[in-house]
């Protein structure tokens, strides 16, 4: 727990120092994240023996993705196509016939960069890094709600075989208490400026946004179970490595853009 306060301690006044300048600081915040993220990822899927994915290219091929998010986003479907072509003509000129190493390594760029990077649209936005903060807050509020809920009075479990800890109850009151902050932000956010939204379109927006940021984690957890590991890594204390943190944000991230964009648009 000490280490988990501890890295809480530092990590907090990073990312509000990050997101609040956003720009290109917000760019290269998340480009360490994506980058460090697929790296933990590759190393991961790169313990079973049938796949090599090559960590350098796939951050390569990731920091070119979120150069498109930020600078043309008009192009990143070409940036993600590239990638195909590229993974796809690596393992033909290898004269290989296994698929694996393209299938595992598209994955990994589409669920760790490609979702991530719509952090970098929320620009598109007027005020648009108050937005970002809904994700954040969306995510921790389900990720302590469900916690303390499932310490509590959880008994159902959730998906015993992907993780053993987490439970029915737990999830119920993870919705409940990520729908009650980001109501309480939203209504904190009216008082600021003209959002053109209502305070129950935020609480929605917290119903949808946590049981996706739930299946996100689900997501992580199911990937360490496939490849027999605990943690995705060591970078954070007292919570592994990038994946294991950001999990949930990562599902989040382009669930809470679009909603935004739907919400704002009618």
């Amino acid at each position: 727990m000490a280490k988990r306060v501890l890295t809480a301690v530092v990590g907090i006044p990073l990312l509000i120092l990050i997101v609040s300048m956003g720009g290109l600081v917000l760019l290269c915040g998340v480009a360490v994240v994506a980058s460090i993220g697929l790296y933990e990822y590759t190393k991961v899927v790169n313990s079973d023996d049938k796949i090599n994915i090559s960590i350098p290219l796939e951050i390569i091929l990731g920091l070119i993705m979120l150069d498109a998010f930020y600078f043309a986003e008009n192009y990143v479907l070409l940036s993600l196509l590239l990638a195909i072509v590229i993974m796809t003509a690596k393992d033909i000129f290898k004269d290989s016939i296994n698929i694996n190493n393209t299938v595992y390594g598209l994955f990994g760029l589409i669920y760790v960069t490609f979702f991530l990077g719509h952090l970098l649209l929320f620009k598109n936005f007027e005020n648009g890094n108050w937005y970002i903060w809904l994700v954040f807050i969306i995510c921790f509020a389900t990720d302590t709600f469900a916690y303390f809920t499932g310490v509590t009075i959880g008994k159902h479990r959730l998906a015993p075989n992907i993780s053993p800890k987490k439970s029915i109850e737990g999830s119920i009151g993870g919705v409940l208490g990520s729908m009650l902050f980001t109501g309480a932000y939203g209504y904190f956010l009216n008082t600021r400026f003209d959002t053109g939204l209502e305070l129950y379109h935020f609480v929605l927006l917290a119903l949808v946004t946590s049981l996706i940021s739930q299946l996100g984690d689900l997501a992580a957890s199911m990937i360490k179970r496939q490849f027999a590991i605990k943690d995705y890594g060591n970078i954070l204390p007292g919570h592994g490595g990038i994946l294991d943190r950001f999990d949930s944000v990562i599902f989040a991230t382009p669930v809470v853009y679009y909603i935004i964009v739907l919400m704002t648009q009618n």
